[in-house]
């Protein structure tokens, strides 16, 4: 093998490997609210939630969880595809079990992710997520088969998110 073709290979296993720890050390930051840790995770100009930039992203976050009790997030799963070698689309599996208006709610959902090298490091530049259920702990039995598998405390139930890779 090519020199050159081993070091390229190499480092395209060190970027999977980064961009693994990536998600997980944002769920363990998003369930532990450090949001100094967080906001090192994505780029200056970073979407998601509806809002942009890195502070905007991690405030939207923190407000978000403000009204949740414990949570816990797993990724299960991820997939990646590589544009060159500082961008990358990605989409994870994930799992949460989260504290919200006194009940336990379990979901699963894709993180559907653009990353960028920044800095030397990869982090988030966009990040969606896409629900497949979410449910209080009673309705759970219905997560695969019910037509309206979304139903966060306190709103109407709805449909799955499509499970589209965008």
């Amino acid at each position: 093998m090519d020199p050159d073709q081993a070091e390229r290979r190499l480092r395209r296993l060190e970027d999977r490997a980064e961009l693994r720890e990536l998600v997980n050390r944002y769920c363990l930051a998003i369930d532990d609210g450090d949001w100094d840790v967080l906001a090192q995770m994505f780029t200056e100009g970073a979407e998601m939630a509806g809002v942009t930039g890195r502070h905007e992203v991690v405030g939207q976050l923190r407000s978000i969880r403000s009204t949740y009790g414990r949570t816990i997030h797993a990724a299960t799963g991820q997939v990646l595809d590589f544009a060159d070698d500082d961008h990358a689309t990605g989409v994870v599996t994930s799992t949460g079990q989260l504290a919200i208006a006194g009940q336990t709610v379990l979901c699963a959902m894709r993180y559907v992710d653009d990353y960028e090298r920044d800095a030397g490091s990869w982090r988030f530049a966009r990040r969606s997520i896409r629900f497949s259920y979410a449910l209080p702990w009673p309705e759970m039995a219905g997560a695969m088969t019910a037509d309206l598998p979304v139903h966060w405390p306190g709103t109407e139930a709805r449909p799955a998110d499509e499970m589209v890779h965008q």
